[in-house]
């Protein structure tokens, strides 16, 4: 069934296929076509599935022209987009049942969204950027992080704060819910990985990485975080509370035939499988890195590199059922891509 989704804005330019690879990396992985969604006006800096529901999987973009994007997450088909914004948004998401979706901004606000019909429902106010939003497993808390420095909790029932938790000494770039909900994990500018026990508002583990914390990401089953710092990917099981380990995965950008230095990666996203993770490259070289990069999960090796974009990588996130994962770039474009490529289509 479709959903009577009529959301505001006027819809972007129609669904394309992509042209042919121009080029792979030398790997064995046969190269791709991706799907291209296009639509967005400047960088794509968030993607975010939601759970499967039973309309389907939904996708939702952040990006820095302010409007937040909705679509169909197997065919990227445009279905709306949430007007109102008056600065980059950062960070978007929806609730568990893809009810409601929330947004965080350079305009100081998270905001709250009707997703079937697209109407704002509430604005919270955060004094400062919001860089990340995301919902609690029962729909019913929004935490939000930035340049604030803290983590800031609302009831999204009765539309209020609930609480503050400081302990970060930068700006937070994520912030996520895991287990049941009473406990958060956050990184950011501090270089330092910290999870919070929610009702007590203490702090219970400290892990210092790298440099500053560029993503952090939740497989589909809530049981692995995926952190990356620096050229490094942190791997933590969310349910023991440890570092299962740390992969060193330098990006090297095949654009400038592999002889420059070492990069840093700034997203990840590992599989539902756990058997590959993607990965985006850095935005802050003289060449930025347009590549979607495929590593295996055990080794750490890069075993694919996919070309399509035509600016550097900001957000990397696989599809719940793991057969997809979409990337998000600076040439304002979502592309989805085959997780096997070559694999017949399942009948």
């Amino acid at each position: 069934p479709t959903l009577p989704l009529s959301l505001v804005g006027p819809p972007p330019i129609d669904f394309l296929p992509a042209s042919p690879q121009p080029q792979s990396m030398e790997a064995s992985a046969p190269s791709q076509a991706p799907l291209v969604c296009p639509g967005h006006s400047r960088g794509v800096v968030q993607l975010s599935y939601s759970n499967p529901t039973p309309d389907g999987v939904f996708l939702i973009s952040a990006c820095l022209d302010s409007k937040p994007m909705l679509r169909r997450g197997e065919t990227g088909d445009w279905i709306g987009t949430f007007e109102g914004h008056k600065g980059a948004v950062w960070s978007a998401r929806l609730d568990t049942p893809a009810l409601r979706a929330a947004t965080g901004a350079a305009d100081f606000t998270a905001r709250l969204w009707d997703a079937l019909s697209g109407d704002e429902l509430h604005q919270f106010n955060c004094a400062h950027i919001v860089k990340s939003v995301h919902f609690s497993p029962d729909s019913r808390q929004l935490l939000c992080a930035g340049k604030f420095k803290k983590l800031k909790l609302f009831d999204v029932d009765k539309l209020s704060a609930l609480q503050e938790i400081e302990g970060h000494t930068a700006g937070v770039k994520h912030a996520l819910f895991i287990g049941d909900g009473a406990k958060a994990v956050s990184g950011g500018e501090d270089k330092t990985l910290r999870v919070w026990d929610l009702k007590s508002n203490k702090e219970i583990q400290a892990i210092e990485v790298q440099k500053e914390i560029t993503s952090v990401d939740l497989t589909q089953d809530g049981s692995v975080v995926t952190v990356t710092a620096g050229t490094q990917v942190h791997f933590w099981d969310a349910n023991k509370m440890e570092m299962i380990k740390t992969l060193d995965c330098p990006i090297v950008n095949p654009t400038l035939g592999g002889n420059v230095k070492v990069q840093d990666i700034t997203s990840a996203s590992l599989s539902p499988d756990k058997k590959k993770f993607i990965a985006g490259g850095p935005a802050d070289q003289a060449w930025p890195d347009p590549w979607v990069h495929v590593f295996d999960y055990e080794t750490g090796t890069e075993v694919e590199c996919n070309k399509g974009h035509h600016g550097h990588v900001w957000d990397v996130a696989f599809a719940p059922d793991g057969e997809t994962y979409a990337s998000g770039a600076d040439d304002g474009t979502i592309r989805i891509w085959q997780t096997n490529p070559g694999k017949p289509a399942a009948e």
